[in-house]
């Protein structure tokens, strides 16, 4: 289907994954593996709180996981093109502070865009 970006929830917490498919990494290079990677990125982001605790990770994670937390917070998104977009990832539990930001930057979209360099 091409898609770019697939966001995720329930999971009390935020985990920024590695463009994945079939469960291989697939940056678009070592240095930026956000700009025109070769797959989807994937982001769960439900650590805005519930009345229940943290759902706590394992400790060994995979090679996509990129980045992962468990404080509570949101996750803000900026679109400013077709091409560029850029997320933050807000701690509550750090008054605010700004825990993980990305930038995604795809300058061609659909299937053709992420299949052609596996």
């Amino acid at each position: 289907y091409g898609v770019d970006l697939s966001f995720w929830a329930h999971e009390h917490s935020y985990e920024r994954l590695f463009p994945i498919f079939n469960r291989q990494v697939c940056n678009g290079s070592k240095e930026e593996p956000y700009t025109n990677p070769c797959a989807p990125v994937h982001i769960t982001t439900g650590s805005a709180g519930c009345q229940e605790a943290h759902d706590p990770f394992e400790k060994d994670y995979p090679p996509w996981t990129a980045y992962r937390s468990e404080d509570y917070g949101y996750t803000r998104m900026t679109i400013f093109n077709e091409t560029h977009l850029f997320m933050d990832q807000v701690s509550v539990d750090k008054e605010g502070e700004v825990i993980d930001k990305v930038w995604i930057i795809k300058e061609s979209h659909g299937p053709e865009a992420w299949t052609a360099k596996q």
